[in-house]
């Protein structure tokens, strides 16, 4: 399996994303057009695990089932947020909707008591898991669709003991290229304007699903969520 994607191929993927994506984010008018223009991006990343070399992705030991990373804290920015919101308001009947942001609410609960420092080691089930599956698969942010490894029991260790070294299971040839996606969407909607801050995703989420000015927010230009949902909150001044 070759051990790296090649530098100018790695950017060539970044450039491709950014050209893409621009003038889609260009147009934006309404939610439904964003929605859209996410979607392109989202798609991206499935089309690059998709069309990487079959030995690149023959490494790859994540499986239907396996939910070790569905425990540990996932940054991301507003736009992966909305994207993920929207799609549980269209898909949850309101029992299901409920129960989430129940559970979104008791995540925010903790990870706002946390001590500087403390959130990155901490460990608990994604409030989207459900018996082992993410519940909002289609919907799910960028950093879970470019998470993979190759080994699932260095995953499950590192679970147990965050001091373990996950990165020596990382995949180079795809991290390189899914990564490669997912910086040009971030770098395309950073550059168009829109909120580029790092936010604790369920944090986040909950104020998405229970204020409906984040949108509204974000497509203004403006910060979507309060600091409080930032992933590193304690330096949320510094953040703007």
């Amino acid at each position: 399996m070759p051990s790296h994607f090649p530098v100018a191929q790695r950017f060539a993927v970044f450039d491709r994303t950014i050209a893409e994506l621009t003038p889609r984010l260009s147009r934006l008018r309404t939610p439904h057009q964003l929605m859209a223009a996410l979607q392109w991006g989202m798609d991206e990343l499935e089309r690059t695990l998709a069309e990487s070399p079959p030995k690149v992705r023959a490494a790859v030991a994540c499986r239907a089932g396996c939910d070790f990373c569905c425990h540990v804290p996932v940054d991301v920015q507003a736009h992966e947020v909305l994207f993920a919101a929207d799609h549980i308001l269209t898909h949850f009947a309101p029992d299901a909707l409920e129960e989430v942001i129940a559970k979104l609410a008791a995540h925010r609960a903790r990870v706002a008591a946390f001590a500087p420092g403390e959130r990155d080691s901490s460990r608990q089930p994604c409030a989207l898991l459900v018996q082992g599956s993410c519940s909002i698969y289609a919907g799910r942010p960028q950093p879970c669709r470019a998470h993979h490894t190759s080994d699932a029991a260095v995953c499950a260790a590192h679970l147990a003991d965050p001091t373990i070294d996950i990165t020596k299971v990382y995949i180079p040839a795809l991290r390189a290229r899914m990564f490669a996606v997912m910086m040009g969407v971030d770098e395309a909607i950073e550059a168009a304007g829109y909120d580029e801050r790092s936010y604790d995703f369920g944090s986040a989420l909950h104020e998405a699903l229970t204020n409906n000015f984040c949108l509204t927010a974000w497509l203004r230009h403006q910060s979507a969520f309060p600091d409080a949902c930032l992933s590193d909150p304690h330096g949320g001044a510094d953040a703007d």
